[in-house]
């Protein structure tokens, strides 16, 4: 329905959604009504190949695949569950592109951080010379009042360069762009460093907050 598309303007980085794809067909209308000068593809993405994607030539890839196959209150058949086939049709794809997107985003539920799901996103980003980084983070960090522990990677594609890491949003992004950046209640601004030390804070309370944040990813 536009979820990142509405974040991607809201954060304040100039960009330009070249398309968006589900196979829902309620979903794209809401997405429609939400978005209207975006194309939006009813299609599956499995049907999609590398070449349709390397026609696009987009920066940027933002990528929230379903989250059943991991969700801690569900199966967690990651892989083997066939509502993750799309996503993996996309990391099959990635190796073939000829023109690979600079930045890639993944969300997910607390869940995919432990699936072998996540093994072969990480071998095949590294084999395709991106740099990676990993956060779990609930809203409540930046301010807004829900309890919802989620999972991000962010990779920078880097070639030639240090797949091992990924250069501090502080260097990458523009002072214009860094003054957008929400400030967290330390006061801290929340680049790289400060989500680092926020994913570590979630980590240390997930124990006490297990019930609730299990029956918000089911729902």
């Amino acid at each position: 329905i536009g979820g990142m598309h509405f974040a991607a303007k809201a954060c304040g980085v100039p960009c330009e959604v070249a398309s968006a794809f589900d196979i829902n067909p309620i979903a794209n209308d809401v997405y429609r009504h939400n978005f209207k000068d975006t194309a939006v593809s009813s299609r599956n993405i499995e049907s999609i190949s590398a070449e349709e994607l390397d026609n696009y030539r987009a920066d940027v890839f933002l990528m929230s695949p379903p989250c059943q196959p991991y969700t801690r209150q569900g199966l967690q058949a990651g892989s083997s569950d066939p509502r993750s086939r799309s996503f993996l049709v996309l990391l099959d794809a990635l190796p073939n592109l000829q023109n690979p997107p600079r930045y890639i985003l993944i969300e997910n539920v607390k869940g995919f951080d432990t699936s072998e799901t996540r093994a072969e996103t990480i071998r095949v980003l590294h084999s395709c010379s991106y740099a990676v980084e990993e956060y779990l983070i609930s809203p409540r960090q930046c301010g807004i009042p829900n309890s919802r522990l989620r999972y991000y990677l962010l990779a920078t594609h880097v070639p030639g360069g240090d797949t091992g890491t990924l250069p501090s949003l502080d260097a990458a992004l523009s002072q214009d762009v860094l003054i957008t950046l929400p400030v967290l209640s330390s006061g801290l601004l929340a680049s790289s460093a400060t989500l680092r030390h926020a994913s570590q804070s979630v980590a240390a309370s997930t124990a006490a907050e297990a019930s609730g944040e299990e029956r918000s990813a089911s729902s």
